[in-house]
């Protein structure tokens, strides 16, 4: 419908950013950087760090997937994949991510099925020292 509407391309953009932006699973975390590690582990877990952090579409730009989205109508199956394997993230630090060089930066895989740095409610992501906090701890090493 969106595709199909007089609406412009940002205004579809948008409205496809409001259908996904916010669902649990969207903007899914599947890797992390060193420096985002190294970030964590420096605050010992604590969630102040959060503010440091920021969830980047690495692997294509989340307006150039939604951009192709909106223009060419795609058969569901299609469509839906394109959607999935581009809204994956990795998690930067906010200099990384202020870089916009991020697709030079190696990341270590996380398994999204964990349900670590699910979607907010509103904007950004969900960090908890007892949970995304001790799994980063626990499972990835700083930089010695």
């Amino acid at each position: 419908m969106i595709f199909q509407s007089s609406f412009s391309e940002r205004k579809k953009i948008n409205l496809m950013t409001s259908i996904f932006g916010w669902e649990k699973w969207s903007w899914r975390v599947v890797g992390i950087t060193q420096c985002a590690i190294d970030l964590i582990h420096k605050h010992k877990g604590h969630r102040n760090v959060v503010k440091l952090l920021r969830r980047d579409h690495f692997f294509k730009e989340r307006a150039e997937t939604y951009r192709g989205m909106i223009n060419k109508l795609y058969p569901e199956k299609e469509w839906w994949n394109e959607f999935w394997d581009n809204d994956r993230t990795i998690l930067v630090s906010k200099e990384e991510h202020d870089k916009k060089n991020s697709k030079k930066f190696k990341y270590k895989e996380i398994n999204w099925k964990l349900g670590y740095f699910p979607c907010a409610s509103v904007v950004g992501f969900r960090y908890a020292e007892r949970s995304e906090g001790n799994f980063i701890l626990e499972n990835f090493s700083k930089t010695k």
